[in-house]
């Protein structure tokens, strides 16, 4: 395991806080200093060796059975080989733990794959139980103290079945230790940490997945942890972890139609913006593997992973293509990416310098701005590749003039796309101050000329007063014919003045801007989502 000096950790925070509070920038000017980093020369595998691990460039995800054959009709044609003389053409071979546990000689098998030179990390769920455990019986209705409760019972991943878990849980922690070391004792050389994504679902556990990310880290100095996706949390574990894996750059399943598709031109705008913005962000100071896991149809396997290999290459990613959303059969491509490696890494980098101004209220009067102090601030939930709370104090606001596309996941803080789900901006104040006025300015996104800003229908500004949270103005956009107005720039709330430690911004369920939407191959409505740029309290 890498342990980055306290140096690089303060470079690296440095670059973080520069993210969030960009606000509106200029792409950066690729250096080539900076480039270099992400245009490593190949190096050859050699059996019997382990390539240094930052010189690995090709993996395989392989869920299926250590003793039986990679693919029993091979996709490419030809004779079936075994799972294990596919997995020893790899520089990492990731493996799922429950295949450790049904082969009577695995830690033999893990052993062989590590002689050959194949690095072998093990599957490990840390954000989502498999299935519903009473474990300490503390929750509701009796069961485990972990889980996220909604109505009264544990929250449901629907697309897996499984249960998502406070990470920072005591009783959890505990649980995914005792695991990790049970997997760890197998010979692997390192851990597939799944569901991090737990943490947009329940932003407020965020310091929790951190939390147990640092405790692996300092329980298994040597191994080698790989997160899947988890990019709210990526840009705080990465000092702890080496490498992430971004599952889906390129392709995606369709679930009603049972097959897998390009992704559209705005999800590929979305992934190569975490690519640029979030990963490579992190890298340029503590550089670690990519991996890049896509899908495709069997029948297109012979013509369609080159092309996938080459665009991944490009953001210095490591691709492997399968075409099995089980992952339980191993096809070893037979081609390399043939494009320039990282020539596109930071091409969606924002303004990383951090000195791009400011257009908002940065005065001691304002006392939510970041630079006063006074305040902490959270949110409900947060989108999947935002910053997080940081861009609602920065002293920057989103307007349709200086809004910038290649710096939406700093420019505005999103919740969750949830309609049945309030959303909601705490503002907890170091003691008691007086408050009067509430500016919130609300979220933009897209690009030209014209883009479209996210205002709330309905919401209102809330003050916790005697024990309780008591509402002080609330605020609807709605013409005399029953009609609401959209693209509103900004909500001033206005109230008698009022001294209290909390101060709170509420959209509820379904009242986010209702008539903005978008084509992804389905129609995407974002009434769910509470979209803000910025957030003054006077």
């Amino acid at each position: 395991m890498k342990k980055i000096t306290l140096t690089l950790l303060s470079m690296l925070l440095a670059v973080i806080t520069a993210a969030s509070f960009a606000g509106c920038g200029r792409v950066t000017q690729v250096q080539t200093e900076k480039i270099s980093i992400f245009s490593r020369p190949t190096v050859e595998k050699v059996a019997g060796e382990h390539k240094a691990w930052n010189d690995v460039d090709s993996f395989t995800c392989y869920y299926g059975s250590l003793t039986g054959n990679a693919e029993e009709n091979p996709v490419l044609g030809g004779e079936p080989i075994t799972a294990m003389e596919a997995l020893k053409q790899f520089d990492v071979a990731i493996i799922h733990s429950s295949q450790l546990y049904s082969c009577e000689n695995a830690k033999e098998l893990v052993k062989e794959l590590s002689d050959n030179g194949t690095y072998v990390i093990a599957y490990i769920s840390i954000g989502e139980d498999a299935q519903l455990h009473v474990g300490d019986g503390l929750g509701e209705n009796g069961y485990a103290s972990y889980y996220i409760y909604e109505n009264g019972m544990p929250k449901m991943n629907a697309s897996w079945g499984s249960y998502f878990v406070d990470a920072g849980n005591p009783v959890w922690q505990a649980t995914i230790l005792n695991t990790a070391r049970d997997i760890m004792d197998y010979g692997v050389d390192g851990l597939f940490l799944d569901t991090l994504d737990t943490v947009d679902v329940a932003y407020s556990t965020i310091g929790g997945m951190v939390d147990l990310v640092r405790r692996l880290d300092e329980e298994f100095p040597d191994a080698k942890l790989i997160p899947n996706r988890g990019f709210t949390v990526y840009p705080y574990i990465s000092q702890y972890v080496d490498g992430i894996m971004f599952e889906s750059f390129t392709t995606t399943y369709n679930e009603k139609a049972e097959v897998f598709e390009d992704r559209s031109e705005a999800d590929l705008d979305y992934n190569t913006t975490i690519a640029c913005n979030v990963i490579n962000r992190a890298r340029r100071y503590d550089y670690m593997p990519v991996f890049c896991l896509d899908y495709v149809n069997e029948f297109e396997y012979s013509y369609v992973p080159q092309g996938i290999m080459n665009n991944v290459w490009q953001y210095d990613f490591i691709s492997y293509v399968t075409y099995t959303r089980a992952l339980d059969a191993c096809p070893v491509p037979g081609v390399k990416p043939t494009s320039q490696r990282g020539s596109l890494a930071l091409s969606k980098l924002g303004e990383d310098s951090g000195d791009v101004g400011t257009n908002g209220d940065t005065s001691a009067a304002n006392l939510a701005y970041a630079e006063n102090g006074l305040c902490k601030v959270t949110v409900d939930t947060t989108f999947a590749g935002y910053s997080g709370a940081k861009p609602l104090t920065d002293g920057f606001y989103a307007t349709k003039e200086n809004h910038n596309q290649v710096n939406w996941a700093t420019e505005s803080w999103a919740s969750e796309n949830n309609p049945k789900k309030d959303h909601w901006i705490q503002f907890t104040f170091n003691q008691e101050q007086t408050v009067s006025e509430v500016a919130v300015y609300w979220g933009i996104d897209g690009t030209g000329s014209n883009p479209t800003i996210y205002s709330a229908r309905e919401a209102w500004v809330e003050a916790w007063l005697d024990g309780e949270w008591k509402r002080l103005d609330y605020f609807f956009w709605k013409t005399e014919s029953g009609e609401y107005l959209t693209q509103q720039q900004s909500t001033v709330f206005k109230f008698d003045a009022v001294k209290t430690d909390r101060i709170r911004v509420y959209q509820p369920k379904n009242m986010g801007d209702g008539t903005s939407s978008r084509t992804d191959g389905d129609e995407t409505v974002f009434s769910g989502i509470m979209w803000v740029s910025e957030v003054e309290i006077r």
